[in-house]
C-alpha cells in the first residue's frame, strides 16, 4: 500500500516525534459511504505512524459553524419546519429529533457513533462553534484583515479569479436581525468591528469580533485551524486538491501569511454509488441501508484496498457484495496474498471467517436455527459477527435467486437424469466436502456425456423443485449427504430405468 508508506514518510520528514493527524467535515446530515474516508484514512496514517515507533493522534473538527444550505432527502418529512432555519449556523438549528442542543450536533453524534462501528474513536473532538466562541480565530481575523492585500492576492492568484476591490468575503457575520450566515455581505472592517449588511432581510449594522458572531470563508478557516491546531496532516476528496481548489490556497496563506511549512496534504477520490458521486441531500449512498447488510470491516476493507487517489465504485447489487465478503474472507485465510488487499485487512480489524457468507445464507434459510447451523459449520465466532447481516438479507428479500433455498423434493423428469442422480446417490459419501462433491458432479456428468449446466440442473430440480440454485456441493452439504442422498434415489423410486 504504496500511498501509506509514502504519506507517513512525508509526515516522518517533518522532524519530532509526535503528530497530529486531522479530519473534519460538515455535519449536515446522515453519513454517506463516502463520508468514511474521512476517518479511514486519517485513522490508518496515525496507525502507521504508531507501527513506526511515533505518537500520533487524529483529531476532528465538525464545522458546525456551516450555513443549513439544503434539506437532506432523509428530513424531508420535517421540511416544513426546517425550511425557516435554511442559511442559519448549524450550531444555531434545532435538532430535528429533539436530543441535541442542534442539528449540527445531532449529526456529529451519529457520526462520531459510526466511527465506534468501525472500531475507530478519535484522540479529540472539536466543535466549530466552541472554537470560535473560545476566540481561536479572533487573532488569525485580525491578521487577514491587517495583510488583506496580500490575502487578496493569494485568492486571485490560488482560486483563479478576479476579486473586486472592496473585497472582504474571508469573513462572515452573522445577522443580528434573521440569523443567516449565508447571505451576509461585509462592507469594511475597521479595528474590531465588522460592517455588514444582509441581503437576505436588509438588515445593516456591525459586530465586534469579540462577539464570536462570525466565521471565517473555508478557504481562510482551514489553514487557521490547521495552525493552532498544530496540525501535521490534512486530507481532503479531489475536489479540495484540485488546481484552484482550496487546498492551494490554504497552502500558501500557511507560507505567506503565517510563515510556516503547511502540513502534509493529500487528496482521496470519491467513493461512487453506481457510478454515482455520493450525496447527503440526495440520498444516494446511504450509510444505514448499505450497514444493515455488510460488516464494517468489509467496508472499511472496500476503501482501503484501492488507491488512496482512486475513485472507487460500489454497487449496492447482493452479488457486489458476496464477492466483497468472499474475498474478504480468502485474504483472512492467506489464500489471496496481494499485499495491497492484505494491508487492507490488517487496518479493517483483522477478522477471520472461516465459513463463506454465502454458505451461511444457504445453511441458515435450511435451519432457521443458528444452534444448528453453528454445529454444521463449526464456526461459532463467523456466526457471531455474520448472523446479523445474514437475517437482514433474507428479511429484506435482497438474497440473489440462485442463492434462494427452500427445500422442496421434486422430479427428475427424464431416464437420463435419474441415471446420473443414481450414480451420484452411489458415490456421496458423509465425509466428502462440498468442493468433493462438485467434483464428482463433474465427472459423473463427463462419464455419462451430460454438460455440466445439464447435471446440475437435475440435481437443483430434486432438492429446490427448480432449475438453478447456490452451489450444489455447497446446497448438499448443507442439506446433509443422506438427506441428499435419499432425496435423488426417491425421485428415480417411478423411473424404470432407475440404477438400484
Amino acid at each position: 500500500m504504496d500511498w501509506l508508506k509514502k504519506i507517513a514518510d512525508e509526515i516522518i520528514k517533518r522532524g519530532g516525534k509526535a503528530f497530529v493527524i486531522a479530519s473534519g467535515m460538515t455535519t449536515s446530515g446522515p453519513a454517506h459511504l463516502g463520508t468514511l474516508s474521512e476517518f479511514i484514512y486519517p485513522y490508518s496514517i496515525a496507525q502507521e505512524l504508531k507501527k513506526r515507533g511515533y505518537d500520533a493522534e487524529f483529531i476532528f473538527v465538525a464545522d458546525i459553524m456551516d450555513a443549513f444550505d439544503d434539506i437532506p432527502l432523509t428530513l424531508k418529512d420535517k421540511a416544513e419546519e426546517l425550511k425557516k432555519y435554511l442559511g442559519k449556523p448549524l450550531a444555531e438549528v434545532p435538532d430535528p429529533y429533539g436530543c441535541h442542543d442542534s442539528y449540527g450536533e445531532h449529526f456529529l453524534a451519529e457520526f462520531l457513533e459510526l466511527m465506534k462501528r468501525f472500531g475507530i474513536e478519535p484522540d479529540e473532538v472539536f466543535k466549530a462553534s466552541d472554537l470560535y466562541k473560545e476566540g481561536w480565530y479572533d487573532d488569525y481575523l485580525r491578521l487577514f484583515v491587517e495583510r488583506r492585500t496580500e490575502l487578496k492576492k493569494i485568492m486571485e492568484e490560488t482560486a483563479m479569479r478576479k476579486l473586486p476591490e472592496d473585497w472582504w468575503d474571508f469573513v462572515k457575520p452573522i445577522c443580528e436581525k434573521c440569523g443567516r450566515i449565508d447571505k451576509t455581505k461585509v462592507k469594511k472592517v475597521e479595528g474590531d468591528k465588522i460592517y455588514y449588511k444582509c441581503e437576505a432581510c436588509g438588515h445593516e449594522g456591525s459586530i465586534d469580533i469579540s462577539s464570536h458572531r462570525w466565521k471565517l470563508a473555508w478557504r481562510v478557516d482551514w489553514p487557521s485551524r490547521q495552525d493552532f491546531l498544530g496540525v501535521d496532516a490534512e486530507g481532503g476528496g479531489v475536489d479540495h486538491f484540485t488546481k484552484g481548489g482550496s487546498w492551494d490556497t490554504a497552502r500558501e496563506i500557511h507560507k505567506r501569511i503565517f510563515g510556516k511549512e503547511p502540513p502534509v496534504g493529500f487528496r482521496y477520490g470519491f467513493v461512487l454509488m453506481d457510478g454515482k458521486k455520493m450525496s447527503k441531500s440526495k440520498g444516494i449512498g446511504a450509510l444505514n441501508e448499505i450497514m444493515a447488510l455488510l460488516h464494517p470491516a468489509v467496508i472499511m476493507y472496500f476503501i482501503l484496498k484501492h488507491d488512496i487517489v482512486e475513485n472507487k465504485n460500489f454497487k449496492m447489487n447482493p452479488r457486489f457484495l458476496l464477492q466483497l465478503y468472499e474475498e474478504y474472507r480468502r485474504v483472512a485465510l492467506g489464500e489471496d496474498k496481494d499485499p495491497k488487499r492484505v494491508k487492507a485487512w490488517e487496518l479493517s480489524g483483522k477478522k477471520v471467517w472461516k465459513v463463506g457468507f454465502a454458505d451461511l445464507l444457504v445453511y441458515y434459510q435450511i435451519y432457521r436455527d443458528w444452534k444448528k447451523v453453528a454445529e454444521l459449520v463449526g464456526d461459532v465466532e463467523s456466526i457471531k459477527d455474520l448472523a446479523p447481516y445474514v437475517e437482514e438479507w433474507i428479511k429484506r428479500n435482497f438474497v440473489p435467486d440462485e442463492y434462494k433455498v427452500e427445500i422442496k423434493q421434486g422430479k427428475v423428469g427424464d431416464p437420463k437424469g435419474c441415471e446420473f442422480l443414481s450414480k451420484l446417490a452411489q458415490l456421496l459419501k458423509e465425509e466428502m466436502s462440498d468442493v468433493e462433491i462438485h467434483n464428482a458432479i463433474y465427472e459423473i456428468a463427463r462419464e455419462l456425456g451430460l454438460s455440466p449446466k445439464e447435471a446440475f440442473k437435475y440435481v437443483y430440480r430434486v432438492l429446490l423443485d427448480s432449475d438453478r440454485g447456490p452451489r450444489a456441493g455447497r446446497l448438499i452439504k448443507a442439506i446433509g449427504v443422506k438427506r441428499a442422498r435419499d432425496m435423488f434415489l426417491k425421485a428415480c423410486e417411478d423411473e424404470p430405468s432407475k440404477v438400484r
